[in-house]
């Protein structure tokens, strides 16, 4: 079972027009119950050595480790909005859709009128590996957020299906 196997399914509109239906997420490893853990045992252990400032005199470095919980906490809720992000491809006999959904739940859309388009994975460059479609020249990068193991999995389930709507639409 492959990387990408998880995120990819059909779904069927008519007998005879077949959708093929790719969904995409970031990967978030701690769950919210792990996220508490993680906040709690920071704020235990810094409410430790506050108390032993507090107990030197030093009380003020209190405040600072308060404001160490807080921003710790901010920036875990940040990584954690960030991963609302979805992007769903859409394949159909007539030629691809793109819908993205921003963090903040703004929805994008991007339709390539080709029966024609591949998935092809861009040489690894200085940051990251790219996985885009292309047809005729104009190219569309998506799963951006995906780590590198998952693209060439994707990359062939996304030719696969493609290859399975150009056979339909001939046929």
């Amino acid at each position: 079972m492959s990387a990408a196997a998880s995120r990819y399914y059909y779904s069927q509109s008519t007998q005879t027009d077949e959708v093929i239906t790719i969904s995409l997420w970031p990967y978030r490893s701690l769950s919210i119950e792990g996220f508490r853990i993680v906040i709690g045992s920071i704020a235990l252990a810094l409410s430790i050595v506050g108390i032993g400032f507090m107990m030197m005199g030093a009380w003020p470095v209190l405040g600072f480790l308060g404001l160490e919980i807080a921003v710790v906490w901010f920036a875990f809720k940040l990584n954690y909005r960030a991963g609302r992000l979805i992007e769903t491809i859409f394949i159909s006999k007539s030629g691809v859709t793109i819908e993205r959904t921003d963090w903040r739940g703004r929805p994008a859309s991007q339709h390539i009128d080709s029966p024609w388009v591949t998935a092809e994975l861009v040489p690894k460059t200085a940051r990251r590996r790219k996985l885009i479609l292309s047809v005729h020249g104009n190219t569309v990068e998506i799963g951006a957020f995906l780590p590198p193991v998952e693209k060439p999995a994707l990359a062939k389930a996304i030719n696969d299906a493609l290859l399975r709507m150009r056979s339909q639409h001939q046929g």
